[in-house]
């Protein structure tokens, strides 16, 4: 049996201005994140510059990943 998992749909930039905007990603929006990247659904190259944007902000600390 498989599940879905049904999430709100938020625009990439919807996500990038929440999160930047509380200064932390859920759970919820990672997985929306890592399902743009991995159902190739990012469409032009500001999309993918906005999730490696993310992704380096996480790394270098400047966003906190909350459970």
């Amino acid at each position: 049996m498989r599940t879905e998992v049904l999430l709100p749909e938020y625009t990439i930039s919807e996500l990038y201005f929440n999160i930047w905007k509380s200064g932390t990603i859920d759970r919820t929006q990672f997985h929306q994140i890592q399902y743009a990247i991995n159902s190739q659904s990012l469409k032009n190259s500001d999309e993918r510059r906005i999730v490696s944007r993310l992704l380096y902000a996480v790394r270098r600390g400047w966003l906190s990943v909350m459970d």
